[in-house]
């Protein structure tokens, strides 16, 4: 069985070499979003938050596409919080109307977005490791819906020191934490 799948894997990769979406198109923007409501327990204040996710594709060679991705997160009662990633993504060709892919990238933020909600804005640098894959079903020729898988592994420490009227004391605040998540939106090819 896995003489198969290796076998699959390597078919697609060479039936694929010259990968575009579409002919002629260098350009791809997609925009995802989704909206979470977030309360703890009944008659308690909640909290909105919105994750709008823009990305300007470029073409560099056939099939290959840098993607910038900026993230950002308006949560009421809270300051705005950012993951601006650096994403590669390589789209194999498709005789149907359904083009897959895979992408890497690494990406920068000051929050870790859990279930889309901010729970905190740290004020150091957390680094993000992305990898992911998915498919872009075409309704046209130049718009397609895009759902994608993404593995996202966000660490990062800084140090903090409190000062009080007895002393002071410091520590080092941590991030080591890992998201799989699914996003579904739009891509349009220009």
């Amino acid at each position: 069985m896995k003489t198969f799948g290796v076998a699959m894997m390597m078919t697609l990769v060479a039936a694929s070499l010259a990968a575009q979406p579409r002919e002629g198109k260098s350009f791809e923007l997609s925009l995802s979003g989704s909206y979470q409501y977030f309360s703890f327990g009944e008659g308690s204040d909640g909290s909105g938050a919105f994750l709008v996710s823009p990305r300007f594709g470029v073409f560099i060679v056939d099939g290959l596409e840098f993607e910038p991705e900026v993230l950002l997160m308006f949560a009421s009662e809270r300051d705005p919080v950012y993951v601006l990633n650096g994403l590669l993504s390589y789209n194999f060709l498709s005789v149907g109307t359904a083009v897959p892919f895979l992408l890497v990238g690494y990406g920068v933020a000051n929050t870790v977005p859990f279930f889309n909600v901010p729970l905190t804005n740290y004020d150091f640098t957390v680094g993000v490791v992305n990898a992911g894959t998915g498919v872009k079903v075409f309704l046209t020729e130049d718009i397609a819906l895009r759902i994608e898988y993404r593995f996202q592994k966000y660490t990062g420490e800084g140090e903090h020191t409190s000062n009080y009227g007895f002393g002071s004391f410091s520590w080092t605040q941590k991030v080591d934490t890992r998201i799989h998540s699914a996003q579904f939106g739009i891509s349009i090819l220009l």
